[in-house]
């Protein structure tokens, strides 16, 4: 017979807290690790922006990027400047709608990424040496269902700011 199960008397004790406990200590590990590889005058934000052009392809606008990365619209142009002032983006009037604007990586931003994923590489090849792919593989569809989750059912309100406030 199946011991009776102890109420949870602490909040930080509850599974979902300790879920996203450990999913933000991890967030905070990799960033600092990938920010400590990042080259000189490159921030974080701007490494955001260059991965997210590399899985999804550019051509976005920046209320698009905003929206993905979750940032607000003026964290983004911020950013986006700083980018188009190092040649690693450029930012060009929409060929349909002159209103908005497009973002296009530029050589010198795909160099650069490519540098900066050699950078990073030795991290990444000692965290695959500390876990299988059978490891990595078991957590995925749970991260992804509870990603999915929170995107589907942030505040509205919010998103449309561009927080990806629950």
């Amino acid at each position: 017979m199946n011991a009776p199960h102890k109420p949870i008397t602490r909040v930080q004790d509850r599974p979902d807290i300790q879920v996203f406990t450990e999913i933000g200590i991890i967030e905070h590990l990799m960033r600092s690790a990938v920010a400590k590889s990042l080259p000189s005058g490159m921030t974080y934000s701007q490494w955001e922006v260059l991965v997210h052009f590399s899985r999804t392809g550019d051509g976005e606008t920046p209320a698009q990027l905003a929206r993905a990365l979750q940032v607000t619209k003026g964290a983004i142009t911020n950013t986006l400047q700083r980018m188009q002032a190092l040649d690693l983006v450029e930012i060009s009037a929409d060929a349909q709608d002159g209103r908005k604007k497009r973002i296009k990586v530029t050589r010198r931003g795909a160099t650069c990424y490519a540098e900066m994923l050699r950078m990073v590489r030795p991290h990444l090849d000692q965290l695959r040496g500390g876990f299988t792919d059978a490891e990595f593989e078991t957590a995925l569809p749970f991260l992804r269902a509870l990603r999915i989750w929170l995107d589907e059912n942030r505040n509205p309100a919010a998103a449309a700011e561009g927080f990806g406030t629950v």
